[in-house]
């Protein structure tokens, strides 16, 4: 049966958002027991080919998109960032050919130990948090999570319980604190329950977490956590002059055109028309 869905996924009998058949169904025209129909769904999401969700409104088992989105991590923080009434994350799904869609919560909280740590604050400080779910064509895709020492969020306005469109950083900028540094951490995480509520995934599926700290040249502005499935996302960061990354982009997109093929573990500037764009 696992065989038979996986296969039916790839030839495109199930389309990116088709739901999958119920474990019911899958029981019935197998004539399996319901827990042996669980377990190949589970193993189908933990493959990454399905996620639980909602499309209008009706909650199942729903197949993901395949292959890898780009994301330039280091876009925001470029000197020459053109001004954009849209965050990164919506800027880079946009040059991946996808749709991109946010849900946003605000609280104030007592923040994670090592959150506290770099914010230079003690333990039991009430902070900031500002989460954002990113969908990319509907399907949960990353989460953001941002904390802020309460003085500066009081003074930026980031204690407001609203999303901010032009992201944080444009913000933070305006009001006097322009971040000069960054430092980024990146590691695999198994999901938790958290994880598995918010992205659609079985507990324990494998998920890319990167936290940056981030500064002016006096203090730390800010912790932001981004947590991505993993396998589906492919992080690149740029450092240099824009000359030099145009350069280093111009490159890689003649190389495609040159190879005439679409590698899906190669390096791909996400920033062309081309059919990557149509697979991602």
């Amino acid at each position: 049966m696992l065989e038979d869905l996986t296969r039916a996924i790839y030839a495109g009998r199930y389309q990116p958002g088709d739901f999958l058949p119920t474990v019911r169904d899958l029981a019935d025209e197998y004539g399996i027991s319901p827990s042996t129909g669980r377990q190949a769904v589970n193993e189908l999401q933990r493959m990454g080919l399905a996620y639980s969700g909602y499309v209008n409104g009706k909650r199942g088992v729903i197949v993901r998109s395949r292959g890898r989105t780009d994301f330039h991590a280091t876009d925001a923080l470029r000197p020459g960032r053109a001004g954009s009434g849209t965050d990164a994350f919506t800027e880079n799904a946009r040059k991946t050919h996808r749709v991109p869609a946010k849900r946003f919560t605000m609280v104030m909280r007592v923040p994670p130990a090592h959150v506290a740590r770099r914010l230079g604050l003690p333990a039991d400080t009430i902070v900031v948090e500002r989460t954002t779910l990113q969908l990319l064509d509907g399907e949960p895709w990353s989460r953001e999570r941002s904390w802020y020492a309460p003085d500066l969020a009081a003074k930026t306005g980031l204690d407001s319980p609203h999303d901010i469109e032009e992201g944080t950083i444009r913000r933070l900028a305006e009001q006097g604190f322009r971040e000069t540094a960054h430092r980024d951490e990146v590691t695999d995480a198994a999901a938790n329950e958290e994880d598995s509520a918010d992205l659609g995934v079985i507990l324990g599926a494998p998920l890319l977490v990167q936290t940056r700290t981030a500064a002016t040249d006096t203090r730390v502005t800010r912790v932001t956590q981004t947590v991505r499935l993993g396998g589906r996302n492919r992080l690149i960061w740029e450092t240099g002059n824009e000359e030099g990354i145009d350069a280093i982009r111009r490159q890689l997109a003649e190389g495609s055109k040159l190879a005439d093929t679409v590698d899906d573990e190669a390096p791909t500037d996400g920033y062309r028309e081309s059919t990557e764009g149509s697979e991602l």
